[in-house]
């Protein structure tokens, strides 16, 4: 959990039943500064049976990193309580409502689901993530949103950040291959997608789940900002852009290079940048607790 976050009386009553039940087969693990659980769960991935992370979706990739960096056949259980801003990963899955009382007694009785992970290679550094890659405009707004959780907290930070991303904004000119399909030019973001929803709740790729062994691709090439803003009510709704411009296919690899600059990009609210992306994915990798 990040050490930063407020602990909720119900969060706290669960921890206090957690300790109480599971006596000394429990610890409870705090971070203190950003990337810190990185490597809390590479160091424990051998350790333990299962790992509950709390928090939102930047915690869980933390996780998911630490875990994919141990290189360990076998991962522990991989617990999710959704304790962050958006969610969007818990949302992308198709976990039930979720309920404190339910999930204890999952971990107490543990089954699991088998989820695919997605692998982002860059010059800089090899990324893993569960739900969204984004290239491109996405990683623009969680650039600006690390900027403005700063300054005025987490609620009110993601308008903020979509807003002066708007504005100032230029498309990028890449050359991409993914699958069967091909482009050279302007984008405005190039998602693989393992989930189907991201940046607080817009559905990046509807349908996209993250245990059919197979990655999804969603393409918005020369797709204005106006075109974008005029699409968002029908992509929170879990309806595709229709637009000669927006791309929606399935590929497991894609590969995209830029010529001039880097370009930033995420990993599940993550940040990352570069000039060579290969996003691949690996099935089944992560046995995720269900209830």
């Amino acid at each position: 959990m990040n050490g930063s976050k407020e602990v909720s009386k119900s969060l706290q009553r669960f921890l206090d039943a957690c300790s109480r039940i599971l006596g000394d087969h429990y610890q409870f693990i705090s971070s203190k500064q950003e990337k810190e659980l990185v490597e809390i769960a590479r160091k424990n991935a051998s350790e333990v049976d299962m790992i509950v992370g709390i928090g939102g979706d930047g915690t869980i990739n933390e996780i998911i990193n630490g875990l994919l960096q141990s290189e360990i056949s076998s991962l522990p259980v991989l617990a999710i309580i959704p304790c962050g801003t958006g969610n969007d990963l818990y949302q992308s899955s198709f976990f039930q409502t979720f309920q404190f009382d339910l999930f204890l007694d999952a971990i107490t009785h543990p089954k699991y689901i088998l989820s695919d992970v997605g692998k982002m290679l860059t010059e800089h550094e090899t990324r893993y993530f569960m739900n969204v890659a984004d290239i491109g405009f996405g990683g623009s707004v969680v650039l600006s949103l690390n900027e403005f959780r700063q300054k005025y907290g987490p609620r009110s930070s993601y308008g903020l950040a979509i807003l002066k991303t708007f504005i100032g904004f230029k498309r990028p000119h890449v050359s991409l291959t993914a699958g069967t399909f091909s482009y050279q030019g302007e984008i405005l973001l190039a998602a693989a997608c393992n989930g189907s929803i991201f940046g607080n709740g817009l559905h990046i790729h509807p349908g996209a789940s993250i245990s059919d062994g197979k990655l999804n691709m969603t393409i918005l090439a020369k797709v204005s900002l106006f075109d974008y803003v005029m699409n968002v009510y029908k992509v929170k709704s879990g309806k595709r852009i229709d637009h000669p411009e927006a791309h929606y296919f399935e590929s497991n690899t894609l590969t995209l290079t830029s010529p001039d600059e880097e370009i930033h990009a995420e990993t599940d609210g993550e940040y990352v940048r570069g000039k060579s992306f290969e996003i691949s994915i690996i099935p089944q990798r992560l046995k995720i607790l269900s209830y």
